[in-house]
């Protein structure tokens, strides 16, 4: 058990620092494309072949039967495939090793719940800019304002070696969704009396010009800042209809914090909205989770120490065609979790970060544990602590590997409140017909600005 734990070890305190070296050596990053991946992650299978070597990822050419090109709906190319063993409680003392706090905690508070492990295939695959960029990143990019901010990159993954928490964090952050996409999804919660609750059905616009093909040293200062940029309306329920928000997060957090604007429909009213940030609840997903653990983690990280662990061998929800583009909500939430029989769990290498809050800072957690797919395709847990030190909520996100696009997609994620019993589902698009639908370029910034929240409500 000890020996699959951490398969790599780091030492000291200073692993919980930012570092301030400009990228790694010319001799460490000629390792990318040999014993690592051009991102980063490690190229071989591990020792017993659970986990496979990396062969490129999920070729364009994939074409599962009933998938429709450009539909905005993917379909699993591992439909045929059984469950190599599943976990229950009953079995859990044989897997802890491989599973977060939460997923413990989960297998013994609910005899239905149980986590069915598939083989693990690496489909992440990225566009050959995104890799030539990550080459570059790999010398010449590093951290600044202690952390806040990463300079020398232009897209692609920012740090394939990463040395601290916090580069782990904004490789996170920071990972390639595309370019632009829009699309219709819904939130939901469901009470611990196991009714379902619509909390949010929304419109969104999305851009990521961080990513953009053409972006250079000098728009990455500008227009091409910004890791996302999103503009959303929503479009029920009826209590909601017609307010919008737009915001964005930017690759210098310190020089461009987060901006927030928000449009009420029933006062015409177009206002700042300082409070879509840190550890506001989310009331479209029903307060279960926080603004900061938007997709595992979004915001500054200015108030918690980001402490690079390590690396493991962990279950995580991977290739989740199923939950996330094709079964129905009624069908895919059920009481007290995540209806087991949807979701797909694969063993993947994860890098471990432990944000620990600091000294005088205030926040709803005390602790975070991050465990985050090597292969940067956004998939992945945390586990949250409240003040007292106990564990407080588990966060999971899958992803779907958008094979005809290049695209690995980590959008679908669910959190479980393990103090009330409520759990939230969010950026669910099974249940409407746009899906996810993949722009080529960057969105105009007249889509972002505060003036067109009321064009976009349309109220």
């Amino acid at each position: 058990m000890k020996s699959c734990t951490l398969l790599l070890a780091f030492l000291g305190s200073a692993m919980a620092l930012p570092a301030v070296q400009a990228g790694v050596s010319a001799e460490e990053s000629a390792k990318l494309g040999q014993s690592l991946t051009v991102f980063g992650a490690e190229k071989a299978g591990n020792a017993d072949g659970s986990i496979p070597a990396y062969t490129g990822g999920l070729p364009v050419t994939t074409n599962p039967s009933g998938f429709k090109r450009d539909s905005g709906k993917w379909i699993s190319p591992f439909a045929q495939e059984k469950p190599l063993y599943s976990i229950t409680g009953k079995n859990l003392a044989q897997h802890v090793d491989k599973l977060s706090e939460a997923s413990k905690a989960l297998l013994e508070r609910y005899p239905s719940y149980r986590i069915d492990v598939y083989p693990t295939h690496r489909t992440t695959r990225y566009p050959q800019y995104i890799l030539d960029k990550t080459l570059k990143n790999a010398t010449q990019a590093s951290l600044a304002k202690e952390g806040l901010a990463v300079k020398g990159a232009i897209g692609g993954i920012p740090f394939p070696i990463p040395k601290s928490g916090y580069e782990v964090m904004w490789n996170h952050m920071a990972r390639y969704s595309g370019v632009a996409a829009e699309y219709h999804m819904r939130n939901f919660y469901v009470d611990n009396t196991g009714k379902l609750v619509n909390s949010g059905e929304i419109r969104l616009s999305s851009s990521y010009p961080f990513h953009n093909p053409e972006a250079t040293a000098e728009t990455i200062k500008k227009d091409d800042a910004y890791i996302f940029r999103q503009a959303y309306n929503f479009t029920g329920p009826a209590r909601s209809v017609g307010d919008a928000t737009t915001y964005f997060d930017a690759i210098d957090m310190e020089a461009m914090p987060r901006r927030a604007y928000t449009y009420s429909a029933s006062t015409r009213r177009v206002r700042l909205g300082p409070d879509i940030a840190y550890d506001t609840p989310i009331a479209s997903q029903g307060g279960v989770t926080t603004y900061d653990d938007a997709n595992l983690y979004s915001n500054k990280m200015d108030r918690f120490d980001f402490k690079l662990v390590g690396k493991r061998e962990m279950l995580i929800p991977y290739s989740i065609y199923d939950l996330s583009f094709q079964v129905k909500s009624d069908k895919s939430l059920t009481q007290n979790h995540v209806n087991p029989d949807v979701v797909r769990w694969e063993l993947h290498r994860v890098w471990v970060v432990e944000a620990t809050l600091k000294p005088g800072f205030r926040h709803l957690y005390s602790k975070r544990r991050f465990y985050l797919d090597e292969d940067w395709s956004g998939a992945g847990m945390s586990d949250e602590y409240d003040g007292a030190g106990k564990l407080y909520k588990g966060l999971f996100q899958g992803m779907t590997q958008l094979y005809d696009k290049e695209i690995p997609l980590a959008q679908t994620y669910w959190a479980y409140d393990l103090s009330s019993g409520v759990y939230s589902f969010s950026q669910h698009m099974a249940d409407l017909e746009l899906g996810w639908r993949v722009g080529d370029k960057p969105q105009p910034n007249r889509v972002f600005t505060p003036e067109a929240l009321q064009n976009r409500s349309g109220r």
